[in-house]
């Protein structure tokens, strides 16, 4: 037996275009599918029309109050059996072969959760003709995933909801019955979609779009137009698209439910600017886990980003604010902080940790307007003076994450601030390896030898680290000279990634093999460090490679500080394995000694990183550090009034 496609039309007053959109269903090829039609308190004769169609596959459903297209669907959807799915308009019409095809392309592509088809549009009004003509072309241009994609971030959605056939897999995973769309329409369901799974179009036109004064889209066309550029400008949806090589590695399946512990008297809200790909977010995903399974009360407040199904997936709430820049007018402001005492009052929020520098003005603005304490972290040296002046003086707190942010603090704010900092390190979990999904065969996935040697870089390629990457890719050319059985993997993403991918292409091309792998950011990384021979890198991914039991070369925005070992332990610490100083700029001399020494040195190399992991688990500890973090939350609390 084929596999069972599912129908769902729903219908409003559609008599006039309803049977020859249903009688285009019943003279399909492919043969096994249900048509579910709502209908949605039609005041016509649509009932009647429907009741005229005699076929066992059509089931009928009647809604007593009319409820719009989106919700008529979900309640069709509720009965649908099929394996794959069609939301059918009630005046459109399928052309015979279209549900033998694009079946075909499904089952034939099964990496694909859904597949369109080029259209054809008409109408019956000789004043809309020049409209069909133009929706035809200008849909029709747009086929490949990667064309519909660079449409879609240009602000254009060339996809039309019912020339889509969606596997019922994917749908299930989207929660399509709470989407309260301002509009009679399913674009957010789209998106939502096209986040989880990429979409081609079939080469052929299989469908055709009737156009109408009567229509939905063309009654509302000014708003519905408006709406949609508002959808569109969604970062989520730029995000997918960016990192979909980063979200490909997400069990979707795994739907947790947000965990809160509402008895908690210490109430948290974690507010940072945005969840890029990074080791401050990272760091505020591991605090956050830890801090609620301590039974502390914590919620996220951010603008979004890729690291925000990450956190999702851990059962941490999230709340999105409109925070679109670093640095907030006061016209803005005011807004922002009514958004956000409205989140406070809801959540029952005591205390405030923020990050960046949006995040630190708007705790600033909370604590001059309603005394709300709020802590603060600076993760680096890239903050601005002025951010400093106007809000760490009034913290509670201020944590540096190393001893260069400290001395950078005191420097510029002096003794106005001198009490109030305290070193945090960004901890490290002793289980990080086991948690971890260390089953993947790094190697086969890249096919490199089991042999081979295998150098691993890891970092967000923006900034000096960029440079830093450079630096790597022309040691390792000239390693190559020497080493034959070598490769260098790559991990991370950003505005460096494509001018990188050109350099690595040359080194590839002259190697006549792929040597050098530029594998975008993941979610997981420890696969690839514990099946490296050696990880370069500084702050979190140093720590993660000492953690793995792997030799570190510390390398960072400040520059170059060289191979962790135990009696370069203080001077790594000192200045955060060459984030935040550094003894000298990268250079491929001093790279290529490290990387040769451990290369020759075996046994030395496996004695670094034993020793390695040892230091992590002492010195950075990740419960200690969030242990700490809780005490400055309940010292702030208890101060609260004499602030």
């Amino acid at each position: 037996m084929k596999p069972l496609i599912s129908i769902v039309m729903p219908v409003y007053n559609c008599e006039e275009f309803m049977e020859e959109s249903i009688r285009s269903i019943c003279e399909q090829t492919y043969t096994n599918w249900e048509l579910i039609i709502v209908n949605d308190a039609s005041e016509d004769r649509t009932v009647e029309k429907i009741s005229e169609i005699k076929d066992e596959r059509i089931h009928l459903i009647n809604l007593e109050e009319h409820q719009g297209i989106g919700s008529a669907f979900a309640k069709g959807y509720k009965f649908a059996k099929g394996d794959f799915i069609i939301r059918h308009d009630g005046d459109d019409i399928s052309l015979p072969t279209r549900l033998e095809i694009q079946q075909s392309y499904l089952n034939d592509n099964p990496k694909i959760g859904m597949v369109s088809c080029l259209i054809s549009c008409f109408t019956r009004d000789p004043s809309l003709r020049n409209d069909c003509i133009f929706i035809e072309r200008i849909q029709n241009y747009y086929k490949g995933n990667e064309e519909i994609e660079k449409s879609i971030i240009a602000g254009f959605l060339p996809i039309i909801f019912p020339t889509l056939m969606i596997r019922k897999e994917l749908m299930d995973k989207v929660n399509y019955d709470s989407k309260n769309s301002l509009f009679d329409d399913q674009t957010e369901l789209l998106l939502e979609l096209i986040k989880l799974s990429p979409v081609e179009k079939i080469n052929t036109i299989l469908y055709s779009y009737r156009r109408h004064k009567d229509a939905y889209h063309f009654v509302n066309q000014k708003e519905y137009t408006k709406y949609t550029c508002k959808l569109l400008k969604d970062p989520s949806i730029r995000n997918s698209f960016q990192f979909k090589d980063f979200y490909k590695d997400l069990n979707f399946n795994v739907q947790r439910k947000i965990k809160l512990n509402e008895k908690s008297k210490l109430r948290v809200l974690m507010l940072i600017d945005a969840l890029n790909i990074g080791g401050t977010e990272t760091h505020v995903l591991n605090i956050t886990k830890r801090l609620m399974d301590m039974g502390v009360y914590v919620v996220i407040a951010t603008s979004g980003g890729p690291m925000e199904v990450i956190m999702k997936s851990y059962g941490i709430k999230v709340i999105k604010i409109p925070i679109d820049g670093d640095y907030i007018s006061n016209k803005k402001k005011f807004g922002m902080i009514k958004i956000l005492k409205t989140i406070i009052d809801e959540e029952k929020i005591n205390v405030i940790h923020c990050h960046l520098f949006a995040s630190m003005q708007l705790a600033s603005e909370l604590y001059r307007m309603y005394k709300i304490p709020y802590v603060v972290t600076i993760h680096g040296l890239f903050y601005p003076n002025n951010i400093f002046y106007s809000t760490c003086i009034q913290a509670s707190k201020v944590i540096a994450v190393s001893k260069p942010v400290r001395e950078m603090l005191y420097n510029k704010l002096g003794d106005k601030i001198r009490d109030k900092i305290a070193i945090i390190p960004n901890g490290i979990s002793r289980d990080l390896v086991n948690n971890s999904h260390t089953d993947i065969d790094i190697r086969e996935e890249l096919n490199i030898p089991k042999s081979a040697e295998i150098l691993c870089y890891c970092s967000r390629l923006d900034w000096n680290k960029t440079n830093v990457a450079r630096v790597l890719l022309f040691s390792f050319a000239q390693l190559l000279e020497h080493y034959s059985n070598i490769h260098v993997i790559v991990i991370g993403d950003g505005t460096g990634r494509e001018s990188l991918e050109k350099e690595a292409q040359v080194i590839n091309e002259m190697a006549e093999r792929e040597v050098v792998h530029m594998i975008g950011a993941k979610v997981n990384v420890i696969p690839y460090y514990l099946q490296s021979s050696i990880i370069i890198g500084t702050g979190r991914v140093a720590l993660e490679g000492m953690m793995c039991g792997k030799p570190v070369i510390a390398i960072g925005n400040q520059g170059y500080t060289g191979i962790v070992t135990e009696s370069t332990k203080d001077v790594q610490w000192n200045m955060y394995f060459g984030d935040h100083d550094a003894l000298e700029k990268p250079n491929v001399k001093n790279l290529l000694k490290d990387i040769r020494h451990l290369l020759i040195r075996k046994e030395r190399a496996i004695t670094i990183g034993r020793w390695g992991k040892s230091w992590c688990e002492n010195m950075f500890d990740i419960d200690t550090c969030v242990k700490e973090i809780a005490k400055i939350y309940i010292n702030a609390l208890n101060n609260k009034g004499r602030l």
